[in-house]
């Protein structure tokens, strides 16, 4: 039996990774199909993956609910202080996901205000996840939190955000070649653009460690499978320029997963010792015949809506 922290830690990091999957296709997406606009370019991947935004967007929001009802639980106080803090400014990422999301469908059903309303839903989802990093990395500096409050500050500017989001960048970058390749013939293309973004997560991830993010013993291990998933990663990345086969492709995403995962991690190494001690009731508290009910129920619903769809 895991410790109750040890088994929330898991299932955030997991759900965590599931959310970043839907998160990249909806944020690079979208740029792919504002500069194929910008361009009066409208090919056929830039048509399939315009229709499908919409919909990985539902996907990536659905899919962010378990990692933050996971995280309010591991980090309640330093979650909610941060939140308190930032105040407005970091509520606004909720209007700012509705006029994304309807940005998306306008983009989707009208030529005519296909590149404003493509544009500003970009612009919206970079705002929300510039947000995400700067409500991380001020969640784990209680140092700082008096006397931000004291200035009256509404936008914390730590030195590892910018860093941050970089990686963030880049590795949405290639989750999204990854994804959108298996549904085209633009492998090659779509390469180019993996490769790119990973090289741009690698710089992203120089400077993060430049700027005091530290590799500790407990998550040694679990950095070294990321940097061998990059490198089997990459070497794919460079064989599917020249031979962009399904084989290729599948070498390439089990790489991918790997260094999701194994990132997803790495990340919250830094935060895994400021877990606030475990709560008298949270230790007694039970629940394990209900959580298997509705793990059942939940299963077989979606398996019937699944197959109802298909």
């Amino acid at each position: 039996m895991f410790p109750f922290d040890d088994v929330i830690s898991l299932l955030f990091v997991v759900t965590l990774a599931l959310h970043a999957v839907f998160v990249s296709y909806v944020v690079v997406g979208t740029a792919y199909v504002l500069v194929q606009v910008l361009r009066k370019r409208d090919d056929t991947l830039a048509a399939v993956v315009r229709d499908r935004l919409p919909f990985m967007l539902g996907c990536g929001i659905t899919a962010g609910v378990a990692p933050l009802l996971f995280i309010q639980l591991l980090h309640q106080q330093r979650y909610y202080t941060a939140n308190l803090l930032l105040g407005p400014r970091w509520l606004a990422i909720i209007p700012a996901l509705i006029v994304g999301f309807y940005g998306l469908y306008l983009a989707k059903q009208s030529e005519r205000w296909r590149r404003v309303s493509t544009g500003v839903a970009l612009a919206c989802f970079v705002f929300v996840a510039y947000s995400w990093s700067e409500l991380h990395e001020l969640g784990k500096t209680d140092v700082v939190w008096r006397a931000f409050y004291a200035a009256g500050d509404r936008v914390f500017t730590g030195a590892t955000i910018a860093p941050r989001f970089i990686v963030i960048v880049g590795a949405m970058m290639t989750l999204f070649a990854m994804i959108a390749a298996w549904s085209t013939n633009a492998r090659r293309h779509l390469a180019v653009m993996a490769l790119s973004g990973r090289i741009i997560s690698i710089g992203g991830a120089v400077w993060l460690w430049r700027s005091g993010f530290e590799i500790t013993d407990a998550v040694r291990p679990w950095f070294i499978v990321l940097v061998v998933a990059v490198v089997v990663e990459c070497a794919g990345l460079a064989l599917a320029l020249r031979k962009p086969s399904a084989r290729v492709l599948a070498v390439i995403t089990a790489a991918g997963i790997g260094a999701l995962v194994s990132a997803a991690v790495v990340r919250e190494a830094p935060r895994i010792a400021m877990i606030e001690p475990e709560h008298p009731l949270a230790t007694t508290a039970g629940g394990s015949v209900v959580f298997a009910i509705a793990f059942v129920l939940g299963t077989v619903a979606i398996a019937w809506v699944v197959r109802t769809v298909r």
